[in-house]
Order: structure tokens, then C-alpha cells, then sequence
């Protein structure tokens, strides 16, 4: 069955990121757009389920510190995570660096869905102050607050299909008899190599 959606290009734009080690420091033109209630509660909403899929696919793993030898390199950031539990580490603390690109520097103890919805708080009460209308400018990037909330699902999406490929790695070693793909990354893979 072919799927529902066309991909189309809507922006170019050439990066000095790798793309595979960071978030690239474009702003996309859709960023800056104005987003009425309904399509802000959606986004977040979406923020929140990406959340709490990640969280699934990390609480499900059985193996959390067997490390992919083949993620062992360095990044501009620092060591790349090389285990499901470094994977998770990493997207849990990120999110306060979203927030950070609205120039919101607090931060809140607890595990990632709490951590989720403190930043979601705090981008909410921003969205009903200025709706999508300020543009910062953080570390020679431009964001906006429909960037930070399409890079929170972006972000969870990468890396969660890091973690699939590890466990993946872990069933084909027989590491492992089967495990959770709630983000459907292996029926994409089965379906674009069919």
C-alpha cells in the first residue's frame, strides 16, 4: 500500500552542521508563521506523545548499557552516546536546551515526561504572551517557538531510531528475541526496502 503523503522541498538551505551530529541552524520560513490555538494545541499535544513514545521505547529496552561499538566517535558536542541509556540521557537533558532558545533558563528535577511538561508550561504561557510573533537569536541561530516545539519532536524521532537500530543490532546478535518499535521505524525501513 502506498503511503498517504508526498514529500515536497520547500526550503534550501546549506548548512555548516553535519546533520547526523546536531540540530542544523536554519529557520525555516514555516518557523516564523503565525499559529492560531488549535494548531499550537496540536503541536503540543504531539510534543507530548513523541514524549511518552520515547520514553515506551527506552522503558521497554532490556539492555540499556550495551554499547553499539559502531557509535563510539567523537561529535563537536563531545562523545557520541553509544548506549540505549546514553541515548535517553542525552534527549531527557536536551530539553532544557529548547527551552534555553526562548531564552527560559529554569530548570525542574524528574524524569523526562516531567521535564516534558515543564517545558511545555513554560512554552505555553510564552505562545499565550506572544503567540509564534518573537524571533530570538541564541548562539548566532535564529528560533522561534514552533522551531523548539518541531525540534523537540525531530529530536526524540533521531534519536529514537538510534535506540531501534541498537536494539535491532541486539536481535540480529540474538542478544535479544524481539522488542518494542513504537515509533514504527522498522515498518518504514520494511516498507522503503520492499
Amino acid at each position: 500500500q502506498q503511503p498517504g503523503y508526498k514529500i515536497q522541498v520547500v526550503q534550501r538551505h546549506k548548512s555548516s552542521l553535519m546533520v547526523e551530529d546536531a540540530d542544523n541552524e536554519i529557520l525555516l520560513e514555516a518557523d516564523k508563521k503565525m499559529m492560531g490555538e488549535e494548531e499550537f494545541r496540536k503541536l503540543l499535544d504531539l510534543v507530548w506523545f513523541s514524549g511518552e513514545t520515547f520514553s515506551q521505547l527506552y522503558t521497554t529496552a532490556k539492555f540499556k548499557d550495551w554499547i553499539d561499538k559502531a557509535r563510539i566517535r567523537k561529535t563537536f558536542y563531545g562523545d557520541n552516546p553509544k548506549t540505549i541509556g546514553e541515548i535517553f540521557d542525552h534527549v531527557k537533558y536536551c530539553q532544557y536546551y529548547y527551552l534555553s532558545r526562548m531564552k527560559i533558563m529554569e530548570e525542574v528535577e524528574g524524569n523526562l515526561m516531567t521535564i516534558r511538561e515543564f517545558c511545555l508550561e513554560k512554552l505555553e504561557a510564552l505562545y499565550h504572551k506572544h503567540d509564534n510573533s518573537l524571533i530570538f537569536e541564541v548562539d548566532n541561530e535564529l528560533w522561534t517557538l514552533m522551531k523548539v516545539l518541531r525540534r523537540f519532536i525531530w529530536h526524540d524521532r533521531i534519536h529514537g531510531k538510534a535506540m531501534t537500530r541498537i536494539l535491532e543490532k541486539q536481535r540480529q546478535l540474538g542478544i535479544i528475541d524481539e522488542y518494542n518499535d513504537p515509533f514504527h521505524f522498522l515498518e518504514a525501513t520494511s516498507y522503503n526496502n520492499g
